[in-house]
């Protein structure tokens, strides 16, 4: 089928007029008519349209496998516009020189260049050069395992040969496609329709360069003084796939709040307990909420102490009722008040009468427990039904907090003298609290706790203790703008004029409370991919549209760290702690360390 048409058709009509005086002219006519039709259609079939077949290159899908004989790689050139005449030409002879230097080079390759206006059809403006290059090798004979290096290290030769112009290596089946099809149409099917882009207004008709999946390439080169802090080392910094020095953070900016976020997986943890034990290392004491438990074998094997409420071993009690200076007793009963408020939504009538009730037990006693709470509110006088459903449904949600785990936790005198967690390296385990409201109001009178202490000690303008906050969307949930500051959110932003660090973590921006965002000066962002997390970060770390979508393609242990720098936002390799990985510690043996006796309540 591969024979040229007019032979074909010569072929044929000596043949018929053989045949003339034998058949009946209609039939003769008929085969005729047929036999043309099949000559012509198989001689079309048979044309190559596509130029690239017939430089005897395979068709079908590239099998990438490294150990086959036959391999074929291409790369995607984009070239800047240029709209002199001298600036397409040197574009021109550029490739054309380095096409002649491979082919010197024993390399066989073939490419396709097409120039196309920038502006709209029939404007005068710069044109742009978009170059599909091809290399392959059969694996015969030495020429070609240069071939196959050359395949291997294409892309960056090209970049490195054609200054100014951007290579991508395309993928099996854009290869395929540019093998296969016929050159018009492949061509059509891996540039993206100019009529597309000229069709948005407002926009530029240039077809960009095909996006990097490398996170690193649109994240700056940084500041010298933005990574070269007198705190702990965070991790090494990257730009453009290359490592370019390690980031120790400013004691400074800690101390002005981090936040960290990531999915299930990203790597948060590491990073948090990782800047936990190097903060402990630098003589800085530690305080760790840890609501799920994971931390504790890690603070058990670093050297610090491990409290878990509810537990009748290593248990902690802690009176919520406990007022560290009776001359501010109405102080305490406002802000008990509401943080029982915030986690049960009160109603203004049962917030009244849980205040009522909680002055009550004061006058009875200095430090009254949650019992005892219960009690004075069974004695409150009783004077319409709404005061008897008011009371009632108090005592039902007080009631909780007096019984099994969580009335070990939170019901009677302090077991610990409060000045040992700020000591040392100490992480509070919560997760034998089943009840989210129980560990919530537990975590809510820890930050009291931190509050009183950093406030009882005269500010030195230096860091002095860190607490770091596990699941921090049940201490500081989203609000809408008009309501009121929540207390966590009230304590978070007294704390920093008082030396106290504070670390929230969390899995989603969304979360928990943008004002609490806003206010911390390092945010530590591993992989988020939510359109909701995504639109929040964007808007209080000032991330462009690349930059957005680099968050969603970070691996595991991967972070962009936002500085209070004029380069902020930086891509950042963790570098776990060497705890984490050391075969010196078993931390499936690792025990519990003594605890202090339990003071007089």
């Amino acid at each position: 089928m591969n024979m040229p048409v007019l032979p074909s058709l010569l072929l044929l009509l000596i043949a018929l007029m053989f045949l003339y005086g034998f058949l009946d002219p209609i039939l003769l006519i008929s085969m005729l008519c047929a036999s043309i039709s099949i000559i012509i259609v198989a001689s079309i079939r048979s044309w190559n349209l596509n130029p690239l077949k017939a430089l005897g290159i395979k068709g079908g899908m590239i099998d990438p496998n490294p150990q086959e004989a036959y391999k074929a790689s291409a790369i995607m050139l984009n070239s800047p516009p240029d709209g002199s005449l001298n600036g397409t030409r040197l574009n021109y002879e550029r490739l054309s020189n380095f096409s002649e230097t491979l082919a010197s080079l024993g390399v066989p390759m073939a490419y396709v260049s097409f120039f196309y206006p920038s502006g709209t059809f029939g404007s005068r403006g710069p044109s742009i050069c978009r170059t599909f290059l091809m290399v392959w090798s059969n694996g015969k004979g030495r020429g070609d395992r240069r071939s196959c290096d050359y395949i291997s290290q294409l892309e960056g030769i090209c970049e490195i040969a054609l200054p100014g112009v951007s290579a991508r290596k395309m993928d099996d089946r854009d290869l395929s496609c540019l093998m296969n099809y016929p050159l018009h149409i492949a061509v059509a099917k891996l540039v993206k329709p100019l009529d597309q882009i000229r069709s948005r207004p407002g926009q530029s008709p240039l077809l960009p360069p095909p996006q990097s999946k490398d996170p690193s390439d649109v994240f700056p080169f940084p500041e010298p003084e933005a990574i070269n802090g007198d705190g702990p080392l965070l991790g090494m910094v990257l730009s453009n796939g290359k490592d370019i020095a390690p980031l120790a953070l400013h004691l400074k900016d800690i101390q002005r709040h981090v936040s960290i976020f990531g999915t299930t997986g990203s790597g948060k943890s590491t990073t948090a307990i990782s800047l936990a034990l190097r903060l402990f290392s630098m003589g800085i004491s530690v305080l760790i909420l840890d609501w799920h438990g994971e931390h504790t074998k890690i603070v058990r094997a670093a050297g610090g102490k491990v409290y878990s409420p509810g537990s009748a071993e290593n248990g902690l009690t802690i009176n919520p009722m406990y007022c560290p200076n009776m001359g501010e007793i109405d102080f305490q009963i406002e802000f008990i008040t509401d943080i029982f408020s915030q986690i049960f939504q009160f109603t203004p009538p049962q917030a009244y009468m849980f205040r009522e009730a909680l002055r009550s037990s004061f006058k009875v006693k200095p430090n009254p427990t949650i019992s005892d709470l219960i009690n004075e509110l069974s004695l409150m006088p009783i004077r319409s039904s709404w005061d008897h459903e008011t009371r009632m449904a108090l005592m039902r949600r007080l009631k909780m907090f007096t019984q099994g785990t969580c009335g070990m936790a939170l019901d009677g005198g302090d077991s610990f003298f409060r000045e040992e967690i700020f000591r040392g390296l100490v992480s509070i385990d919560l997760s034998n609290l089943k009840d989210v409201n129980s560990r919530t109001i537990f975590s809510n009178f820890v930050l009291k706790i931190v509050y009183d202490h950093a406030v009882s000690n005269e500010a030195q303008g230096r860091l002095k203790h860190v607490l770091v906050i596990e699941e921090a969307q049940n201490i500081v949930p989203p609000r809408r703008p008009e309501a009121p500051r929540t207390v966590g959110e009230r304590i978070l932003g007294e704390l920093r004029k008082f030396g106290e660090g504070v670390v929230v973590i969390s899995q989603f921006p969304s979360s928990i409370s943008q004002e609490v965002i806003k206010n911390t000066s390092i945010r530590i962002i591993h992989t988020v991919r939510s359109g909701e997390d995504l639109e929040v970060l964007g808007e209080s770390m000032s991330l462009d549209d690349r930059q957005r979508e680099a968050l969603t393609l970070l691996s595991t242990g991967e972070a962009v760290v936002n500085l209070p720098y004029r380069s902020s936002n930086l891509l950042v390799k963790i570098s776990a702690d060497p705890i984490l990985s050391n075969p010196a510690f078993d931390l499936a043996k690792a025990t519990p360390l003594s605890y202090l006796p339990s003071p007089a309540s």
